[in-house]
């Protein structure tokens, strides 16, 4: 098998865990896949440029560093975090992985996503693309940053986002 492949088909294992770990809410291991200088960022609805738009400069629905994605994370896990306790039930898919470049260490990769959110006999259907900036750590790798871009004009039905994407 040529390179590109056997990269794709790694990353395509490690975006793999990445969900199953959000299904779960394993969110302090989730957390684990992040490098120290991160971004974990949903950028906004009905934008067809939304992939390179700068957080600084655009109003994103989430644009976490490092820090903030930790809270984020341990605002989630107690009983105050109405929105998502007791935690919606989830399901994350991902598909058509693809490795765009490899520039220096960082990694850039894309997939499209489907998650769905069960809660209070109500079903939310996220969908979209992610963009990955990934850069290999000992036998896998740590996310630089992660971007959703919600493929919706706006979040009515859903009328948040308060988990993980």
């Amino acid at each position: 098998m040529n390179a590109t492949l056997l990269l794709r088909l790694e990353i395509e294992d490690f975006l793999y865990r990445e969900a199953a770990l959000l299904d779960q809410w394993n969110l302090k291991e989730w957390l684990a896949l992040f490098a120290l200088q991160t971004r974990y960022e949903i950028a906004p609805t009905g934008d067809p440029e939304a992939s390179e738009l700068d957080p600084a400069e655009a109003l994103f629905l989430v644009a976490d560093d490092r820090e903030r994605l930790e809270q984020r994370v341990i605002r989630l896990g107690k009983p105050s975090a109405h929105a998502e306790y007791p935690h919606s039930r989830v399901r994350h898919i991902y598909s058509n992985v693809r490795v765009i470049s490899t520039d220096g260490e960082d990694i850039e990769a894309t997939a499209n996503f489907v998650t769905f959110r069960t809660k209070r006999n109500v079903t939310a259907t996220y969908m979209g693309w992610q963009k990955y900036r990934l850069v290999r750590h000992a036998d896998s790798f740590l996310i630089r940053l992660k971007r959703n871009i919600l493929d919706v004009d706006s979040l009515v039905p859903q009328g948040k986002v308060s988990l993980i994407l």
